[in-house]
């Protein structure tokens, strides 16, 4: 056994009878646990390597664990399957699957191949409803029925599901397919029916280790359940303060209620952290410890080393941003490499402002396990819409839009309209009467030119657009709840971004937007692999860095303000801050905007609960050296400061004149400050109440101080 391990290591490495529960705390060693383990049962337990199941999650982390089990072992091969629950169900399928009536050879289909299985069914079925029966919609909930994880009761009801998921299934027998939550089903399946067979697999695996414990589901821990109640030896390893997949079907009850379903179970806690500073474990611990669903533990480090634990209060979201790059380059000058750097956040939207700062300061970046705000589709469908608006001759954009939200125009269509017009949207003026699709493409022609034709150009244009396209609906009716919430987030970005855009602006206007927009989104990528990394909580999982950035730490944006009403699902948000925080080895920065934009108003905001859990003394509290109002102005300014060169006699006094800076009032919006004029008759201007608003001068009262 390995001298470097400490006690509580060597405990749950040299327990190989019976039960055992290891709870291993984040950065705790856990891995090494399972690989000395494997180790230590072939060589000083004498346990043929064949006789030993590993699982896990991912096809990266069983490689991993195999990798150093040969390791330790010195050996060049190893029998013992270490494999993913999908690849050993499919092993076992292969013999098995006979039973069930399928032949050895079946194909497993993959989620593009069961998504466009189920469009089919639908369309054969003559169910139109596009809203009620939307493929992705049905896919999520056939996906949650199977895994009976108890997810579907979250999920949007759909008529006769029942009858849908008995043909989607019957189609995939007739074709000898099974989908991916088929291979754990029709496995378990088989198990409780045939004893027998059951019989062989127990006495094949009579020691079993299972990796990541807390993110099984109901069918998984069935399948365990199955295998290993003739075991010799079950492990299960977890952590069920990093359990933050409930949406996907995981259930963390399993880890906790291991020691009650396994007679005589032995629980170890793997409590000593090998990766942070013993300050950012106190800060985690105090988060964590406000959960009541955990086995209670308390991490801690012999780490002593002096970091940087500061908690960021930003007036905006753009100070947020230029906060955060600002440290990044300060890190820089430490010699910390761009890689070994995080910024974190709860959803993609949050990313924007993050790319502005760092694309302002040249810094380089990546996005991991995700797209830049301007490559994803919703953004580019958008933009999409404005540039044929602007210019209709742009064939590029009009083909990406024409179809989009789907009005069933095809390839076929579109070459009758090039015969038309080698402009496309000229080919739409005139169309005959019995053109295919006329109805739709008068639609559109008709949505191009009632928007060329208006001169407000900001973020009521860009709302209008959305929904009179009935881009909202169609997110509704084609994503699942998760990915349609997504989406409709990074929307709301975007009209943030126009309301920005117009406050910065000396001068803005429609076309001026587009060519900003432009200028951003098409900047070449740099060589450079040393970036930071930008990533959702979720995507950071599992791995570490010497500085990490946790932002958006706002009430209803971390916590997520759909989590707020279930008390399981907001101890699930404070697990994954409980994963943010861990991820950091030596730095740890926290920050928060006091407004933050929804639909382009700008809204205040309380700071997140998970950082009013923290002790103070833990955390350096940073504030712009401006005070608050006077930053948020700046902010909303950009460069275009407090100017008074410009200025609108106001309809009510002509003794007064309006400007940038001037403090006006308005009927029903209350309060507000001017932040721009645009084209003499309009204003952008910031209402305490309700955000940013874009209208005419005659509808606004100077207030007289």
């Amino acid at each position: 056994m390995p001298s470097q391990l400490n006690e509580s290591q060597r405990e749950a490495i040299a327990c190989t009878k019976g039960p055992l529960l290891v709870v291993a705390g984040a950065g705790s060693g856990k891995t090494k646990v399972i690989t000395c383990k494997i180790a230590h049962l072939i060589r000083q337990e004498f346990v043929p390597e064949h006789h030993i199941l590993a699982v896990t999650f991912t096809n990266k982390a069983a490689g991993e664990m195999r990798r150093r089990a040969m390791a330790m072992l010195d050996r060049a091969h190893l029998s013992t399957t270490i494999s993913t629950f999908h690849s050993l169900c499919l092993r076992i399928l292969r013999k098995e699957a006979v039973i069930l009536g399928y032949g050895s050879d079946f194909s497993v289909c993959d989620s593009a191949d069961a998504l466009s299985l189920i469009k089919r069914i639908i369309s054969e079925s003559g169910r139109k409803n596009q809203k009620e029966y939307a493929p992705k919609k049905i896919q999520a909930l056939i996906s949650a029925i199977k895994n009976d994880s108890g997810s579907e009761r979250k999920l949007e009801p759909v008529p006769a599901i029942d009858q849908i998921l008995d043909q989607y299934d019957a189609t995939l027998r007739e074709n000898e397919l099974m989908d991916f939550d088929d291979l754990l089903l029709n496995t378990v399946t088989i198990f409780e029916q045939n004893p027998s067979v059951l019989s062989h697999y127990q006495s094949q695996f009579p020691y079993i280790l299972v990796d990541e414990f807390q993110d099984t589901n109901a069918t998984q821990y069935r399948l365990i359940r199955l295998l290993s109640a003739s075991a010799i030896h079950i492990c299960a390893v977890g952590d069920e303060d990093q359990s933050i997949y409930g949406w996907r079907g995981a259930d963390f009850e399993n880890i906790l209620n291991f020691p009650q379903d396994f007679e005589d179970c032995r629980v170890i806690k793997l409590e000593e952290n090998y990766r942070s500073t013993q300050q950012i474990l106190d800060i985690a611990n105090a988060v964590i410890s406000h959960n009541s669903m955990r086995n209670p533990k308390v991490l801690r480090s012999d780490i002593r080393t002096d970091g940087d634990y500061t908690l960021y209060e930003a007036p905006a979201p753009q100070e947020e941003g230029m906060f955060i790059a600002k440290q990044v380059q300060a890190l820089l000058q430490q010699k910390i490499s761009l890689n070994n750097i995080a910024v974190l956040y709860r959803a993609n939207y949050l990313s924007r402002t993050l790319e502005d700062a760092f694309r302002r300061r040249n810094i380089p970046y990546r996005i991991v396990g995700g797209y830049k705000f301007y490559d994803r589709k919703e953004i580019k469908d958008i933009l999409g819409y404005l540039r044929v608006i602007r210019n209709p001759s742009d064939n590029v954009s009009f083909q990406r839009i024409i179809n989009v939200p789907r009005r069933k125009i095809g390839p076929a269509t579109v070459e009758k309209l090039e015969s038309i017009h080698p402009v496309l949207f000229k080919a739409l003026e005139n169309l005959p009467d019995r053109f295919p699709r006329k109805a739709e493409l008068d639609e559109l022609h008709n949505i191009i030119e009632t928007f060329r034709k208006r001169e407000d150009f900001g973020p009521e244009f860009l709302r209008d657009l959305i929904e009179r396209i009935g881009y909202i609906e169609m997110l509704k009716a084609e994503e699942n709840s998760l990915e349609a919430e997504t989406r409709m987030e990074n929307l709301s970005e975007l009209l943030t971004v126009v309301g920005d855009y117009l406050a910065a602006e000396e001068n803005p206007s429609f076309n001026g937007f587009l060519d900003t927009i432009s200028l951003l989104s098409d900047t070449d990528e740099l060589e450079d692999d040393d970036r930071v990394n930008l990533m959702t909580i979720h995507c950071a999982k599992g791995l570490e860095f010497h500085s990490v950035f946790v932002c958006g730490l706002e009430e209803g944006t971390f916590p997520n303000q759909r989590t707020m009403g279930s008390s399981r699902e907001l101890e699930e948000e404070r697990r994954l801050m409980y994963v943010a925080i861990t991820r950091a080895k030596h730095n740890l920065y926290l920050s928060f905007s006091r407004e933050r934009g929804w639909k382009w108003e700008m809204n205040r905001k309380q700071m997140s609960r998970f950082v009013r859990e923290i002790p103070v003394e833990l955390l350096t509290m940073n504030r712009p050296a401006t005070s608050a109002a006077h930053s948020r102005l700046l902010n909303a300014a950009h460069s275009g400061g407090l100017s008074t060169s410009e200025s609108s006699k106001n309809n009510g006094d002509s003794s007064f004149s309006i400007h940038k800076g001037s403090t006006v009032t308005h009927h029903t919006y209350g309060e507000g400050t001017v932040l721009n004029l645009v084209n003499g008759d309009r204003m952008v201007v910031k209402f305490k109440r309700s955000g940013i608003k874009v209208l005419s001068s005659k509808v606004i009262q100077l207030r007289k101080d």
